[in-house]
């Protein structure tokens, strides 16, 4: 089929932003917001500006941004009446040959394309040169319309799929709040004893293990980007052939445990799974063994504001961040009843089954709005005649 495509120079003009001096910024909502490039994909900016401007450079509600160093984004400004700094553009002009909304579904993967085409050395940079010079398809105005409101309203069920996980990921803190209580009255609903009095095996991990990393398959490596908020995360694994020591044995770990970080990002947690198979944790994560507590109330536990409270309260790393074991020994740790711990493990369980569901279906969609995208942009969902 003929897809006629056309220099996006030809239908567009851009707006690249000013540079604004840097002495009428603040942050106390005095002037217009001005939008800098980690504003574009957020949508809204806490920097304000109280010099003078060109009225050129005014931002309305509706208008499409491109974010020019480092990720090249595009998204719909929201935020209210602002002004546009530099390294970020406006798609200002668009010809009447052009609906807006599928010029805004197109770019994406055209600017995805020309950001991994990119040589760099600190950050990447895009010129309006080379958006002026992608080459946009150009189906009747009827097909372009009809284009984008399809590919909104699967990405519109991407984004409510996307809400309902992230409610559902909520869900487990409000679920502990309402069983066991919030900072107001959680120590005095159930006895507290210091954790330390509760572990039965406390450690951290291996450090130095590079030399021991292979390729899949492998034992797992656990690091601190596979713990995130009271949850291991598995996307992104490193292997080792652990070696036969006294330290591979010690930071080996069971299922049951509790994995907090204790350097860097401080307080993430997760429990290790039935089933995980051989797994070994490095330095920046600790192994917290304790049969006195459900292993899942204990994580929850840490994770919630009360507990990273206690994490929190004992860093007192002024550079880089950080807990020793007597730290972690000294958190106080609510004991309710077990069997009410095993209940909320169970609650914790059945949310957790959802969010799963939820996210295969999500992953579904996003493989469908992919294909739509990929069809439409070489002119398979096309019915019109070419222009």
């Amino acid at each position: 089929m003929n897809t006629n495509t056309v220099q996006l120079g030809e239908l567009v003009s851009f707006l690249s932003g000013f540079a604004f001096k840097s002495n009428f910024f603040n942050t106390d909502g005095d002037g217009l917001p001005l939008i800098r490039i980690r504003d574009v994909k957020i949508g809204h900016s806490q920097t304000y500006y109280t010099g003078a401007y060109d009225e050129k450079f005014i931002v309305a509600d509706g208008d499409y941004l491109i974010g020019m160093d480092g990720e090249f984004n595009i998204a719909r400004w929201n935020g209210g009446k602002a002004l546009l700094n530099q390294r970020v553009c406006k798609i200002d002009q668009v010809s009447p040959r052009l609906d807006r909304d599928y010029l805004a579904r197109f770019l994406p993967r055209a600017l995805k394309l020309i950001e991994d085409a990119t040589p760099f050395a600190t950050v990447k940079h895009l010129s309006t040169k080379s958006l002026k010079e992608i080459q946009i398809p150009l189906p009747s105005l009827i097909e372009q319309r009809r284009i984008a409101e399809v590919l909104s309203r699967v990405d519109a069920l991407r984004t409510k799929r996307r809400e309902s996980i992230s409610l559902l990921g909520d869900l487990t803190e409000s679920v502990f709040i309402d069983m066991f209580g919030d900072r107001k009255n959680i120590y005095t609903n159930w006895p507290t004893r210091k954790l330390g009095e509760l572990l039965d095996f406390l450690t951290s991990g291996s450090r130095g293990w590079a030399s021991h990393y292979v390729d899949e398959p492998g034992s797992l490596f656990l690091r601190i980007q596979n713990v995130r908020r009271n949850e291991l995360l598995l996307n992104d694994v490193a292997y080792v052939s652990p070696p036969e020591t006294a330290e591979a044995r010690r930071t080996r770990v069971q299922p049951g445990d509790v994995l907090l970080s204790i350097t860097a990002d401080l307080g993430r947690t997760a429990v290790v799974p039935d089933g995980l198979g051989e797994a070994f944790i490095n330095q920046h994560l600790s192994i917290l063994r304790c049969s006195a507590l459900n292993p899942h109330y204990l994580s929850a536990y840490l994770s919630t504001p009360v507990g990273q409270e206690q994490i929190m309260g004992r860093n007192r790393q002024a550079v880089k961040a950080g807990l020793n074991f007597d730290d972690v020994r000294s958190f106080s740790t609510p004991c309710p009843p077990m069997e009410l711990q095993d209940e909320f493990a169970e609650r914790l369980a059945s949310t957790r089954s959802l969010i799963s569901s939820h996210q295969k279906h999500l992953g579904e969609l996003d493989t469908l709005f992919a294909a739509a995208q990929y069809r439409a942009f070489r002119g398979e969902l096309w019915d019109e005649p070419v222009v």
